[in-house]
This record gives structure tokens, C-alpha cells and sequence, in this order.
């Protein structure tokens, strides 16, 4: 050590640490908490550059680099002294008197010693919190980690130039990435998944493209019950991961994704976390519901049913029914209105709450399928993975058995057939079912005793009143006529509603009339219907996948039609089948509601027309599953029909 540094050194212990410089979010500095005013961005500059350098001697040429570039004018150097003097006399007005910035050959230098410095304390807290949890003081972990990462207040050193600055920035950013990462793992470990979700979820989002906070978020979900969230969040993560970056994701989140699809038990937390044998679990897996929902008293009414009592607050065990099936189109609500009446009923159900997308599920082996979903939920209520009965059927009857005496609710969404469903209906006691369903099914035909909804479109004074909770009522009376014809291209569907007016939402610049007529040509329709993650099409996929063959060769056949609705004999022509069975094609469109009947001709044949958005959606798997040959043989032999003088609708 040279005197000169002895020197130094000496200097910097006679003063005491009174001055505070944060780094982590907007460049400041203190006086026994009173500001120091840093004013104009030179100055913030050439601070942050003293800040970053520790204590080293910064170089008057490295500080007209960092404020100027490569184009610094005659007079850099006497601006960069000027800057600093005026650096110093804020110190002095904010009765700092003692040295704080020294005059250094080549350069200058920050006294570190009258200093604390908020990121050196946030890695020193940091390697305590690291050090705790590799000793086991996992909990004493989690606290040191929360009470580093609360030193940051917004992005490192915002508001303040320089390429230094802003590389210095971006490996400050990367720490705290890491230390958030540390947390989540150790919070995971302690079984806390559901408490950290939203923290956690909210700082994916806003780090789209990091894949360790995506891989944490798809196990918390997975743990917290939301298995089809996690699957479907990582499916449209990895689609923007691929286009934004242009490769593919690491083999460990698609051997995470992988595992959650086949509800691996490995995913479950071991140890002392794990609810075991005997111990009261208390599920709460239930979607959120929607804030913007509104309407639906009749069919709400309906559910009611499930939970009226004769007289001690809860469901009934005996006379009233256990089940209830919402049904439906896709995007007319389905999921929405039971999330909405399950979280207003959830006095009921003091003991938990059970959610599942049966969509998320194989059901070519629906044994299995049923086996693994049922070991889930009892996991989930408290059976340790290894009790779990290998036979399906001795799953049902522990389940069976743990619902007796229990107040919980089941909801399975997105059934594809109420076949599937009846192994989760609880044998006798208070816990209740209700499932959702694309298709037109009785419920006493596959021996289920349940309440029964059919949900429509909003009415229309509904759906503009939809649209104006999103937007605001003043854009909706700007052209009301408008907002009406907005609701008629989007079916009145609940969700096709909040995709439009997501998008208005965040285009205020838009009109509602703009939208309408970008919604106006129906080959663009479903693009545009696609705001928040609300994908219109996928919901019109997920029927029209389970339709038998025949039945969806004539949903895509009768997209190509122009009129606005037909009889079976028009069905029967385009695929050249006799009129029973295209009869028989066109109910299965119905039953899947898909298809709706809006009267009869003349002669009594039954009219049938598409719901809402499902023409344009048959018209892309027209263009898309069908050839050109076949699809102008189609049309040839309905115009041929036209020439004999029957029209479309006979």
C-alpha cells in the first residue's frame, strides 16, 4: 500500500457513515434522510459513475465517455469539473460538510467510508440468506432474501445515461433476478406454493422470456391444483419464447411441462410438506372469478338449488341433488358462470374446493384417465401419495369415503361426456359436483340425478353493457349503434365480447366502429377476437375435435354456405348423403351447440343457422381440411339444386 492510499484510508475512518446512495430503482442519495438534490442528467452521470466505481479512482476521460460518447465538445473536460463542484456544494447544502468526492489523479473518487450504499447491502443480505439455507434455516432463508429484494424500489439506476450505467444496471437487474429465483425455490420447499403464486406469476409476466421463473410458476401452479393453467400458460409461453428468441426452450421445462400433463407424482412436494394420511388438506383450486361478469340470475337461480337447505346453512345430504351441468357453446360462459357461483356459495364449503379442465386430459383410456385424476384430488385432500389405491376403483371409494363426511366442492370443466364425470359424484353427504359441458346431454340418461343449465348468448342490452364495463360508458356513447353491431359479430359471447373489447382497451385510439369494420370480413374475424389470452378459437377447436367424422365433414361443408340458414336437404346435397343422415350429422352439430334450430320452411323441415362465431370458423376448416375438388363438387351439386328450384332452405 503506497502513503498515498494509507492516507486515504486513514481519511475515510475519522468520518462517520452518514450519507445513504441508492442505486436499486432511482439514483439518490441522503443526509440523515434529507435529499440531496442531484440536478440535470450530467450530474447523475458522472455520480453514478463514482457510485459503480467503489471507491476507485474514475478518470476524467472515462466520465466525458460516459456522459458524451464518442462526440464529447472542446469543453467536456471543464463541464465534467464544473459538474463536480456542483456534486460537492449539494453535499454541503445538505449539511454534509465533510469531504465526499476527492480530487484524484486521473480523476476523481467517492469517499466509500461516509457512505452506506444499498447494494452492497443487498449482497451481503443475499449471501446470508444463501448461506442460511444451505445450513437447513430454510424459513430464516426466505426472510433475509424478502428483506434484500425490499432495498429495491424500481428499475437499478432509472432515469440515469451512459452505456457503463446501463451495463452496471443490467447486472444489478440479473441479482435480483437470481435472488428472486433463490426465494421462490426456498418458499416451494417450505409448501408455501399457493401463498407465493401471485408474486410469482406477476414477475413472469413482466419477465416473459425467463425461463427459471417460468419453470417455478408451472410447479407452483401444478401444486396449488391448477394443473391445466400451468399447462396451457407454458403452451402459449413456449409459442412466444420460440418466436421472440427463434429457438426452442430448455429439456427441462418441456420434461416439466411433459410431467404435468401426465400429473407425474414425482411433482407433488416430499417431505415434510406433503399432506399426509389423517391430515385435514384445504383445497382452494377454483379459477378466479370474472370481474367483469353480470346477468345470469335465472340460471344462477338454478345452481342455488345445489346449496338450498332445510335449515343449517349447507347443502343437504339427502333430499336435494348432488350434481349440477352447466351447457353450452364455447365462449358463451360456461366456466365463468360456475367460478362466479362457486366463490358466491363458498360458505357451503368450508372444507376445500376441487377444480379440474378435463380438456387438459386423454381420454382414449378414460380408466386411467379418471385413476390418475382421482389420485390427484386425493393427494390433494390429504392422502399420502404412496396410500393412494393402485385399482381405480378402490380410488373412487376412498374418495367417496373422504367426501362423506366433508362440505366440498368439485368442479370439473370442459367434460366431454358426462360418462366421465360420474366417478367424482360423491355417494351420499354434502359435497357437490358441478361440470361443464360443449354438448347437449341427460344428465338421467348416463344415470346422474343433476340440476341443469343451459347458458345462451348475453342478451343484447347485456353484451353492450359488457363491452362498457371494459371500455368505459363514454366510448360506448359515442356510437352506441356501434357497440350493438359489435355484439352481433361476436354472437353476444361472453368471451368474444372481452377479447373486442380488450382490444379497444388497449387501443384507445381506436374507434368501436374501426373494430366493427376490421370484424366485418369474417375471414379475419377469429384473428381479431384474440385479446389477453382470450383465443375464441380455441374453444371452437375443442368441440369440433370431438365431433364424430360425418358430423364435422358437415360443419365444415356448411361454412362454405352464404346463407344465413339451411335445411337437412341442403346438408344432404353438399356431402351427397341421404337425408336421414345428414339429419342425423346436423342434430350432432346441435347437440355440441354448434348449430341452433330458428324455425321451420313451409313444408315443417327444421331450419338450422350457426351460432355466433362458428361460421367462420367452419369456412377456415373448410379451406383447410378440404380440397379444392371436393369443395367445388359440393357447391356444383347445391347449385344444380337451385336449378330444380329448390333454395337452400328446403
Amino acid at each position: 500500500m503506497t502513503s498515498s492510499d494509507a492516507a486515504h484510508e486513514a481519511a475515510d475512518e475519522v468520518t462517520h457513515e452518514t450519507i445513504a446512495i441508492r442505486v436499486l430503482g432511482a439514483l439518490s442519495a441522503t443526509v440523515n434522510g434529507h435529499p440531496v438534490v442531484i440536478a440535470g442528467p450530467r450530474q447523475r452521470t458522472i455520480f453514478a459513475m463514482l457510485v459503480l466505481a467503489g471507491g476507485r479512482v474514475v478518470s476524467v476521460d472515462s466520465l466525458v465517455d460516459a456522459v458524451w460518447g464518442g462526440r464529447p465538445p472542446n469543453t467536456a473536460r471543464t463541464q465534467v469539473a464544473i459538474c463536480v463542484g456542483a456534486l460537492r456544494k449539494a453535499f454541503r447544502s445538505a449539511l454534509f460538510d465533510d469531504p465526499v468526492i476527492e480530487t484524484t489523479h486521473p480523476g476523481y473518487r467517492i469517499l466509500t467510508s461516509v457512505c452506506t450504499f444499498d447494494a452492497r447491502d443487498f449482497a451481503a443480505v443475499c449471501a446470508e440468506a444463501a448461506e442460511s439455507i444451505r445450513l437447513g434455516r430454510v424459513d430464516e432463508g426466505v426472510g433475509l432474501y424478502r428483506k434484500a429484494l425490499d432495498l429495491w424500489t424500481g428499475p437499478a439506476l432509472s432515469g440515469v445515461a451512459g452505456q457503463v450505467v446501463e451495463d452496471e444496471a443490467t447486472r444489478l437487474e440479473a441479482e435480483r433476478l437470481a435472488a428472486y429465483e433463490a426465494l421462490f425455490d426456498a418458499e416451494l420447499a417450505l409448501g408455501r406454493h399457493q401463498e407465493v403464486l401471485p408474486e410469482l406469476s406477476a414477475l413472469a409476466d413482466d419477465q416473459p422470456l425467463h425461463e427459471k421463473l417460468r419453470h417455478t410458476l408451472m410447479l407452483a401452479q401444478y401444486r396449488s391444483g391448477r394443473r391445466a393453467e400451468a399447462a396451457e400458460g407454458f403452451r402459449n409461453w413456449r409459442r412466444r419464447f420460440v418466436e421472440e428468441i427463434g429457438i426452442e426452450p430448455s429439456a427441462s421445462i418441456h420434461e416439466l411441462h411433459r410431467a404435468v400433463l401426465q400429473d407425474a407424482p414425482e411433482l407433488s412436494l416430499r417431505g415434510d410438506g406433503e399432506p399426509r394420511s389423517g391430515r385435514r388438506a384445504l383445497p382452494a383450486e377454483l379459477p378466479a372469478a370474472v370481474p367483469e361478469f353480470l346477468g345470469r340470475e335465472a340460471e344462477l337461480a338454478v345452481l342455488d338449488t345445489l346449496v338450498a337447505d332445510a335449515g343449517d346453512g349447507g347443502p343437504s345430504s339427502t333430499s336435494r341433488p348432488r350434481a349440477g351441468v352447466v351447457a353450452g357453446a364455447a365462449g358463451v360462459g360456461k366456466t365463468s358462470l360456475v367460478a362466479y357461483w362457486a366463490h358466491r356459495v363458498l360458505r357451503h364449503f368450508p372444507d376445500g374446493q376441487l377444480y379440474a379442465d378435463l380438456s387438459q386430459y386423454e381420454w382414449t383410456q378414460p380408466t386411467a384417465t379418471v385413476h390418475a385424476l382421482l389420485g390427484r384430488f386425493l393427494r390433494v385432500l390429504g392422502v399420502a401419495a404412496e396410500l393412494v389405491p393402485d385399482r381405480p376403483d378402490e380410488c373412487v371409494s376412498l374418495y367417496r369415503s373422504l367426501l362423506a363426511d366433508r362440505r366440498v366442492l368439485v368442479v370439473l370443466d370442459n367434460a366431454c361426456s358426462l360418462v366421465h364425470i360420474q366417478p367424482f359424484l360423491p355417494g351420499c353427504g354434502p359435497s357437490r359436483v358441478v361440470a361443464t359441458t360443449g354438448g347437449r346431454q341427460d344428465p338421467m340418461a348416463v344415470g346422474i340425478g343433476a340440476v341443469r343449465v343451459d347458458l345462451g348468448p348475453l342478451p343484447d342490452a347485456q353484451a353492450v353493457e359488457l363491452v362498457a364495463r371494459i371500455i368505459g360508458e363514454r366510448r360506448v356513447l359515442e356510437d352506441t349503434s356501434a357497440v350493438y353491431e359489435l355484439g352481433r359479430l361476436c354472437g353476444r359471447l361472453p368471451l368474444a365480447l372481452r377479447a373486442a373489447a380488450g382490444r379497444l382497451a388497449v387501443k384507445p385510439h381506436w374507434s368501436v366502429r374501426h373494430l366493427v369494420h376490421r370484424l366485418a370480413k369474417g375471414s379475419r374475424r377469429l384473428d381479431e377476437l384474440s385479446a389477453g389470452g382470450l383465443e375464441v378459437r380455441q374453444g371452437l377447436e375443442r368441440g369440433y375435435r370431438r365431433l364424430p367424422e360425418e358430423a364435422a365433414r358437415m360443419c365444415r361443408m356448411l361454412g362454405l354456405l352464404d346463407a344465413p340458414d339451411f335445411t337437412a336437404h341442403a346438408g344432404a346435397v353438399l356431402l351427397a348423403v341421404d337425408h336421414v343422415a345428414a339429419e342425423d350429422a346436423m342434430e350432432q352439430l346441435f347437440d355440441m351447440h354448434l348449430l341452433t334450430v330458428v324455425g321451420t320452411d313451409a313444408s315443417g323441415a327444421l331450419r338450422y343457422a350457426f351460432h355466433g362465431l362458428v361460421r367462420p370458423f367452419a369456412r377456415e376448416r373448410a379451406l383447410a381440411e378440404e380440397s379444392d375438388q371436393t369443395r367445388q363438387a359440393a357447391l356444383n351439386r347445391l347449385s344444380g339444386m337451385h336449378l330444380t328450384g329448390l333454395s337452400i332452405s328446403h
